[in-house]
């Protein structure tokens, strides 16, 4: 899934999730994070019987990915908000 995520202050970038589960999302971005950094993300379903996720984010674990320049993100859900039809 590609995922696009903003940065709460302010810059927006793209990233590829490679994990989703209850608690948290594992994605790659070419963007280097922090630990402790927030992040709102969106991810649309595709699914219709699934929602979309519009949550906060904390990273936890950032780890380089080779020589590619990109980073594997781990990061948990602090918040997830609701969308108003």
């Amino acid at each position: 899934m590609s995922t696009p995520l903003k940065v709460e202050k302010g810059r927006s970038f793209g990233a590829r999730g490679r994990n989703l589960s209850a608690g948290g999302v594992l994605f790659h971005t070419g963007e280097l994070l922090k630990t402790g950094d927030r992040l709102e993300m969106h991810i649309d379903s595709r699914q219709p019987l699934f929602p979309n996720l519009d949550a906060t984010m904390e990273v936890l674990r950032v780890e380089p990915l080779s020589d590619s320049g990109r980073y594997a993100i781990g990061s948990a859900i602090r918040t997830i908000h609701k969308r108003t039809p």
